[in-house]
């Protein structure tokens, strides 16, 4: 997980991670407000920090009932409440420091995780595909994108990019969307041929089989890319177009 996505979650945390707590002079004690507790607990759980310390919570009082309250002796309360505050503490700390290194990211902004590179010449073909795709997309009069690396973390790579208008970050989104489609006709098209190819069919019709799927997949691709212009651009700019067109099938390479 992105530490700009942990540094948003921890800040929700600080405020969800609430309770209740009222000691009365019988050793009654009450806890309140338990099903916020449970969510925010889940939640937490979900970054894949603090682990241990939340499941030792999986046994107690909040989550062995569904109720919004539960009473206790005030001795087993006090424990849990123990517990309870030191996670709170940890949360509030890991909050912190996520705060200091997080940075912030313009509503502008994309994030985009890098494949995996073992060397320089993998970076600068990832960041020449991506270059190409953002400023043939987007730096145009109508859309007037930008593009721009605002920031990088460790780790798997990933890459905030600041494309400088709503309508970039959209026409971006939406060729991407689109690309995932197409991907996903590919991959069907793949497993037809596999099982034509396991029925044993001449070679002659298995050519004509992929010939028609390749027409059916570049009548796609222009739909698609004629779509996002239409979506995105007014006018008819068949260069534009065209761009739209190859920058999809860069996505698919």
């Amino acid at each position: 997980m992105k530490i700009k996505e942990l540094k948003n979650i921890f800040s929700e945390l600080v405020q969800e991670l609430d309770f209740e707590y009222k000691e009365n002079s019988n050793n009654i004690t009450y806890f309140r407000k338990l099903t916020g507790l449970r969510k925010a607990l889940n939640k937490l759980e979900t970054t894949g920090l603090l682990t241990e310390e939340i499941k030792e919570f999986r046994s107690t009082a909040i989550f062995t009932t569904n109720k919004d309250n539960v009473t206790l002796n005030t001795a087993e309360a006090r424990q849990l409440k123990i517990k309870l505050d030191n996670l709170i503490r940890l949360v509030r700390s890991l909050n912190s420091s996520f705060e200091e290194i997080g940075g912030e990211v313009s509503e502008n902004s994309i994030s985009i995780k890098l494949p995996e590179i073992t060397d320089f010449d993998d970076l600068s073909k990832f960041s020449s595909d991506f270059h190409k795709i953002f400023t043939q997309a987007i730096v145009n009069d109508e859309i007037n994108g930008q593009v721009r690396i605002d920031s990088v973390e460790n780790g798997s790579i990933w890459l905030d990019v600041y494309l400088g208008t709503t309508a970039a970050v959209t026409l971006i989104g939406s060729l991407t969307w689109s690309a995932a489609v197409i991907f996903k006709k590919i991959k069907e098209g793949q497993l037809i041929e596999q099982h034509v190819t396991s029925l044993k069919i001449k070679n002659d019709s298995l050519k004509e089989i992929q010939e028609k799927q390749k027409q059916a997949l570049d009548l796609m691709i222009e739909a698609e890319a004629k779509s996002l212009y239409d979506e995105s651009f007014e006018g008819n700019d068949n260069e534009q177009i065209e761009r739209l067109n190859y920058l999809l099938k860069c996505y698919l390479v």
